[in-house]
């Protein structure tokens, strides 16, 4: 199958179904998996496929080949994309993404009230009125970086995409920065490889772990 072709498949198949601070900067992620995609490699082969649709071909291929090595280093072996049986494939892109985020919610004064297991009161407490920050989901402009790993045999056989996992990683940021920030979204990939997210997490990737192959 030639690389285009690929690609296509999977972007089609996908479709159908943060703040710097110091030393670190803070990714959003989600991820979702099918029962087959949460299986471990068990000498499974893959293959990371040629993303031919990403403009810039020398970060691509970093992408690439630092997904095959974090691969191997999970127990798979890399194989060509005609006989593998994972198809693995990331891309990369700018514009509006869901990013946890904070919002304030104002609170009323009230009192709390503490009970035992036969429903006795035992405690009283005053609490003024306060600001609370809670961690909601927020649609901002943002660089973000998808991996989506599928079955390869299944399609194959069908000619129908199968995805087993799919991951999403991003960062509020503009456009221009998508290549220095490409290194800081793909450490919750690896983090969470074939790992369900019940919500949109938040990962403080530090400098020294961002690293590109």
């Amino acid at each position: 199958m030639r690389p285009s072709s690929l690609v296509a498949a999977l972007l089609a198949g996908a479709a159908a179904s943060a703040c710097v601070s110091g030393g670190f900067r803070q990714v959003s992620f989600a991820g979702e998996t099918s029962l087959a995609g949460s299986a471990p490699a068990n000498g499974q082969t893959v293959h990371v496929v040629r993303n031919v649709m990403m403009k810039d071909s020398v970060l691509e291929a970093r992408i690439r080949y630092s997904l095959e090595e974090f691969l191997l280093q999970r127990g798979y072996t890399i194989a060509p994309a005609d006989t593998a049986d994972l198809w693995v494939l990331a891309t990369y892109g700018t514009g509006e993404r869901m990013v946890a985020g904070i919002a304030p919610v104002f609170r009323e004064a009230e009192v709390k009230v503490e009970r035992n297991r036969d429903g006795v009161v035992t405690r009283q407490s005053y609490v003024p009125m306060r600001m609370e920050y809670l961690r909601v989901p927020l649609v901002k402009n943002s660089v973000w970086l998808q991996v989506l790993s599928s079955d390869a045999r299944h399609y194959r056989a069908t000619g129908q995409v199968k995805n087993l996992w799919r991951g999403e990683s991003a960062i509020v940021s503009k456009p221009e920065g998508l290549a220095r920030s490409l290194p800081f979204l793909i450490v919750p990939q690896f983090k969470y490889f074939g790992r369900s997210t019940a919500e949109i997490v938040t990962v403080d990737v530090r400098n020294h772990e961002a690293v590109l192959k």
